[in-house]
């Protein structure tokens, strides 16, 4: 459970500097909108196991492909709609990467438009 730990800290961490950037730049952090979520696996099943189970949390646009500059890894990614808040709330963030170590993978983030 410490490597989880570690992993939110990390989170944690860059999700202050984008709420900072957002709000910087006249976002609301209230607001819901798409969210791009990334992942990284480490071969295809993995990948795909994954991305499963990011459908079944109710992610859409859900993709698993092979990284076009690594072979051995895989990019798997999905859309939920929610605030920023509620995204770099510490039970979302742990949410994810629990589900991502539990597939062998790794939460990479999140991304979304102003």
């Amino acid at each position: 459970m410490k490597e989880i730990e570690e992993v939110i800290g990390r989170h944690e961490a860059r999700n202050r500097e984008l709420v900072d950037l957002i709000t910087r730049k006249g976002g609301n952090l209230e607001i819901d909108r798409t969210v791009d979520l990334h992942f990284w696996a480490y071969d295809a099943a993995r990948a795909e196991s994954l991305a499963e189970a990011l459908r079944e949390c109710g992610l859409r646009n859900v993709i698993a492909r092979v990284s076009a500059k690594d072979a051995a890894v895989w990019n798997v990614e999905g859309q939920i709609v929610r605030s920023v808040l509620q995204v770099v709330g510490r039970n979302f963030v742990a949410r994810f990467a629990i589900l991502a170590s539990s597939h062998e993978a790794d939460f990479d983030g999140w991304g979304t438009s102003l």
